[in-house]
């Protein structure tokens, strides 16, 4: 899992490199002309957003259609749900994602199921946010809030009664974890972005120390048991501007 992350960080430290390399050739007309009071004075609009972009994850949106097909939409064993959006501000996002999640465990003396929401909330830095195209190379922190609740089904055997069910259930629990993330993202058309996060998620708060019944999963987190873990997204993203915008493209 660290080298994972160490691998994606160590390829994006390179980029970032090339990007601040480039970033910091001087330009012609900057050297020809000296710094104006004007320009001074509007500095503080690019700190204004320019669009907001909302994307769905489609890794999650794959799982229960490769695993169900058409029944991921209304049955199956598992459906899970992504959702972000993002403002930019100069070279910083301010990040909001959304999550639905429900699966069911099937045993052959058990049944588990666990049905819950996310949130996530968080900053990142964009590498690149020069580009005119508005393509991101980023790294960011988020915290993460999941609202669920669970139960199972199992069979037993009594030396009296002979065989029984019992129903072993959580009203609802909830759970907090940091992340650190790392991504990029690449413009398709003029709307459009395709992109990918990767996470690496840790300290994990929860609620469930008294229940009879332990979680075996957090949604938006992974398995219950684990101090942390990892979590990758694959997004198709689509841009609203804030205002019209003219696109350079390259001769």
């Amino acid at each position: 899992m660290f080298r994972f992350l160490i691998s994606i960080l160590f390829v994006q430290a390179s980029l970032i490199s090339f990007g601040q390399q480039t970033e910091s050739q001087p330009d012609s007309a900057t050297i020809a002309k000296p710094a104006l009071k004007d320009s001074i004075q509007k500095a503080p609009s690019k700190f204004k957003p320019t669009g907001l972009r909302v994307g769905l994850d489609l890794v999650s949106f794959g799982q229960g259609v490769q695993k169900n097909g058409i029944r991921a939409f209304t049955q199956g064993d598992v459906r899970q749900w992504k959702f972000s959006a993002d403002i930019d501000i100069y070279r910083y996002f301010l990040n909001f994602e959304y999550g639905k999640f429900e699966r069911y465990w099937i045993a052959p003396a058990s049944d588990y199921y666990n049905e819950g929401s996310f949130i996530k909330v968080g900053p990142d830095i964009n590498f690149f946010h020069k580009d005119p195209k508005q393509n991101a190379l980023f790294i960011g922190l988020r915290y993460g809030q999941s609202k669920y609740q669970d139960y199972i089904i199992y069979d037993y055997q009594n030396q009296v009664y002979g065989d029984n069910t019992k129903r072993v259930s959580n009203g609802e629990l909830k759970s907090n974890w940091f992340e650190i993330t790392t991504g990029l993202k690449v413009r398709l058309t003029r709307y459009v972005w395709s992109g990918y996060t990767a996470r690496f998620k840790f300290r994990v708060n929860d609620n469930y120390e008294n229940n009879a019944l332990a979680p075996h999963w957090i949604p938006g987190y992974g398995a219950a048991t684990r101090e942390s873990a990892w979590g990758l997204e694959y997004w198709l993203i689509f841009r609203v501007p804030f205002k019209k915008e003219v696109i350079e493209e390259k001769k």
